[in-house]
């Protein structure tokens, strides 16, 4: 070993000219670590959290509303259930189910969720299940309060899991006021027109309210009164049921041949999609039958198969194409074909010769061929005729009562007026335009008084009288 390398106290000797290298240690201790940490945690949830809810305050759309005493506790309700996780509070325009048909006709604006009672608003980390912040209006409550306990009683194929262990029947009630009123005015104009449409067909087959909360899972179904009906006897019978069906379907045939192909896919979607309502039978008493008013349909008349005035292939097409406003029937435009919805009308007419029984498969002998009565066509001759479709009018309708009037009851010509079935309640569009708007006034002077009770800072009132026009409502 030469004295050039030679060890040394310090170390092995460095050849001539090297530097030593300088003692290491550690600059970065876990106390300096563990504060950069919580510096840069804190600097986030300044910028994301905090200065976003203290400075952006923008100022109410001109579809907000606030919410009522009731809205509120159910949103809380929501809230702490954690219900916004799958059914987040958000509208995106790049949500594949955006303006799909007319269930989602807008795309939330950061003002329709201004004031207290909707802020932060709920947003959602997914979308398991559709958005509802347009969801007022599309279903009755008694839909809604079935829905909560078995979704799978409205929808068989549901994933939700089912509320009746979480909520009591004034909560749940709670629940159903808030999804039915936190769509600003246009969905509050919606929810008016279901009101009226429910009130009409409960009026019009004589059937009573339907149970409050969770009653109807322990009391039997509901059933309609003929003994308080006096239909006039110049009227159609059904006359108020086609006037929720456009009348260019009351004569319509399904275009698909009676095949056994198409009679068996019919049946497949009936049992997928049909028989929480309508029951494995389809005599209307499915499980979730007992919370409804009007009870669903009975499929099993076979007089009513081939004669009824409103159960033409059309007017079962129309129903199931964008529901019954008033009942528990939903659209289903957004989720079955064309073709499988006409295969379903198909399926239907064979039902009262015991098609729905486990292993048959229905025959094109079990078609049941539906044939317009002459009361039907002395009606439409006389009174709603086909010509007079309204939907066929040139003339623009800006005034948005009308315009959920018209959505209701589209079967109804500016000039149709008569009695439904009770004898003594008139209907026209001019009747149901001016109910619509007593029901939305009312729904909203309530949200506002209570907005003003709980110390709200409300925007000018001149704003919430008219509730704009949503493209695509109508």
């Amino acid at each position: 070993m030469t004295d050039d390398v030679r060890p040394t106290d310090e170390g092995p000797r460095l050849p001539r000219g090297w530097a030593r290298h300088p003692p290491e240690r550690m600059l970065i201790t876990p106390l300096v670590a563990g504060l950069g940490g919580l510096i840069a945690f804190f600097v986030v949830v300044f910028i994301v959290v905090w200065l976003p809810i203290h400075t952006f305050d923008p100022p109410p759309s001109k579809d907000w509303t606030p919410l009522s005493k009731e809205a509120v506790k159910g949103r809380n309700l929501f809230a702490s259930n954690g219900c916004y996780v799958c059914h987040s509070g958000y509208s995106r325009p790049q949500d594949v189910r955006y303006a799909l048909y007319f269930l989602y006709p807008k795309v939330s604006q950061p003002g329709d969720f201004y004031g207290s009672d909707q802020t932060p608003n709920l947003l959602g980390t997914e979308r398991t299940g559709p958005d509802l912040s347009q969801e007022s209006g599309w279903h009755p409550g008694d839909w809604q309060r079935a829905h909560f306990y078995d979704p799978r009683f409205m929808d068989p194929l549901s994933l939700m899991p089912s509320m009746k262990s979480l909520f009591s029947d004034k909560q749940v009630d709670q629940l159903v006021t808030y999804v039915e009123t936190r769509s600003g005015k246009s969905g509050l104009l919606r929810f008016a027109g279901q009101l009226y449409a429910k009130h009409i067909v409960l009026v019009n087959q004589g059937f009573p309210q339907p149970y409050r909360g969770f009653q109807g899972a322990q009391k039997p179904a509901l059933e309609g009164n003929d003994k308080i009906l006096h239909p006039p006897k110049d009227q159609l019978e059904e006359a108020p049921n086609l006037a929720q069906i456009d009348r260019s379907y009351w004569l319509s045939g399904d275009p698909l041949p009676v095949t056994e192909a198409n009679l068996l896919r019919g049946k497949e979607v009936f049992l997928d999609r049909c028989v929480g309502c309508h029951g494995l039978n389809g005599d209307g008493k499915g499980p979730g039958a007992r919370f409804l008013s009007p009870t669903p349909a009975d499929f099993t008349d076979k007089d009513d198969a081939c004669c009824g005035g409103d159960t033409g292939p059309g007017d079962f097409y129309y129903r199931i194409l964008r529901g019954w406003p008033g009942t528990a029937m939903e659209n289903f435009g957004d989720r079955l074909s064309v073709d499988d919805i006409w295969r379903v009308v198909l399926f239907v007419k064979t039902i009262p010769n015991k098609t729905l029984r486990k292993n048959v498969v229905p025959e094109p002998e079990d078609y049941i061929v539906w044939q317009p009565s002459k009361e039907l066509l002395a009606w439409m001759k006389t009174r709603q005729q086909s010509k007079n479709n309204v939907l066929f009018s040139k003339a623009e309708i800006s005034d948005p009562f009308m315009q959920e009037a018209m959505r209701v009851m589209p079967g109804l010509a500016p000039a149709d007026s008569f009695l439904i079935n009770d004898g003594k309640t008139r209907l026209s569009l001019r009747d149901a335009r001016n109910g619509i708007k007593t029901i939305y006034d009312d729904l909203l002077t309530r949200a506002w008084n209570d907005a003003r009770d709980r110390g709200d800072k409300l925007p000018d009132e001149a704003q919430k009288a008219i509730p704009p026009t949503v493209p695509g409502q109508q």
